[in-house]
């Protein structure tokens, strides 16, 4: 349980690093736009294919030296923090985009119906 929260802690803290860059290079670079929840899930998919081809296929040669990470319960418990830390990805980036208001045009449609009242209607 000790590992399991110190992969999903180390990968929240990842969410953390890739979200604030990816804010930061939209900020400075005017025609960026960049979406980090969907880049650390593609790390995170990345870094899981990597993890899994180490405990089934290297670890696994060496029972005897690395006999704890080769198991598939160990694998689990990584792979589950990985999914837990995407989840929480998307989880923020639907909770930022909710937050975020609606770009509105500031200038009003003005219909004139008479000389004596117009009709302004947001657009």
């Amino acid at each position: 349980m000790t590992n399991f929260l110190f992969d999903l802690v180390s990968n929240l803290a990842l969410l953390a690093i890739v979200l604030s860059a990816c804010h930061l290079c939209n900020r400075l670079v005017p025609g960026a736009a960049l979406n980090g929840a969907h880049i650390f899930v593609a790390l995170a998919s990345a870094a899981l294919l990597l993890d899994a081809a180490l405990t089934f296929l290297v670890f696994a040669d060496a029972q005897s030296r690395y006999g704890k990470f080769s198991t598939s319960s160990a694998f689990f418990e990584r792979a589950s923090a990985y999914v837990l830390a995407a989840i929480a990805a998307f989880a923020w980036q639907y909770a930022a985009r909710c937050a975020r208001p609606a770009k509105t045009n500031n200038h009003a449609l003005v219909i004139r119906t008479s000389p004596y009242s117009e009709s302004h209607l947001p657009m």
